[in-house]
């Protein structure tokens, strides 16, 4: 009779090991929206979220037990804002596409059992991303790239400013809630943030430089979309060089979120295929 009971704890512990440590792999794909935050973001929540653009992407996700994953994925989406009226004195806009390759790890608490009692559960995830990004605006009914333009002096002699990187770092960070509709398909819904190490999302961020220098070295068009207040005010362009033309002390952000669907179809540290079924 011991025997039997010490074989019976035996066998609990040895299940309580496995689910601890239950592996599966997920693919899965996302689709949400993308938001820009920055110095050309407009006032007020209600505005700001005016600028929301559609972002999707895949991801793939090895779960290392019912609290901890690793995820890889990658999405595309858009960012765009604009001054116009609302700053008559500088009249900028922009947008840009961008992709973004992110390598999450996430934390789920009290953590997911796909297969058990535990098939909701809320989650923070935390990384590292690559972003490519590219500004753009449309001038007299054509679409200009911002960056080569070098529109607040990069590259040009007394300016002591380089041309940004259209390739970056970001941290992306947030949190969500996961939901196992059965043992083989997870939807979630989360938030991210993208804490990022450029001013340039928008191609705005510290003074204005010359039109004449623009004019003489990038061309009238590059010394135009520098500085657009005349096309709102009228008159002839102004040589405001030195004046503030964004605020360099703040990077900007952007900002994602997403409801994902994933299936759970393979363990790659086990090799064993099928459903997580070792919960």
């Amino acid at each position: 009779m011991v025997q039997v009971r010490f074989g019976y704890l035996v066998i609990i512990l040895l299940f309580g090991w496995v689910s601890v440590n239950a592996q599966y792999f997920e693919g899965g794909l996302m689709a949400g929206g993308s938001l820009y935050d920055g110095d050309l973001s407009p006032h007020g929540f209600g505005n700001k979220l005016k600028l929301l653009r559609p972002a999707y992407g895949v991801f793939a996700r090895q779960n290392f037990n019912r609290n901890v994953a690793a995820r890889l994925s990658f999405q595309y989406g858009s960012l765009e804002a604009a001054d116009g009226e609302a700053r008559r004195d500088r009249n900028l806009n922009f947008s840009s596409t961008f992709g973004e390759l992110a390598a999450i790890v996430e934390y789920t608490f009290p953590g997911l059992d796909p297969t058990g009692f535990r098939k909701f559960s809320p989650y923070v995830f935390g990384g590292v991303a690559y972003m490519y990004y590219n500004p753009k605006t449309v001038y007299q009914g054509r679409t200009i790239f911002l960056q080569p333009l070098g529109t607040e002096g990069q590259g040009l002699d007394g300016y002591n400013k380089d041309f940004y990187s259209l390739n970056i770092v970001s941290i992306p960070f947030g949190g969500g809630v996961k939901y196992a509709l059965n043992p083989s398909i997870t939807l979630g819904l989360e938030f991210g943030l993208r804490k990022t190490f450029t001013d340039y999302l928008d191609d705005v961020s510290g003074t204005y430089a010359s039109y004449r220098d623009l004019a003489q070295t990038r061309g009238t068009l590059a010394a135009n979309l520098a500085d657009r207040a005349q096309e709102i005010n009228g008159g002839e362009p102004e040589d405001r060089r030195g004046a503030a033309r964004g605020n360099p002390k703040f990077n900007d952000w952007y900002f994602i979120g997403n409801f994902t669907i994933s299936y759970h179809f393979y363990d790659l540290l086990s090799g064993k295929g099928g459903c997580p079924m070792a919960f």
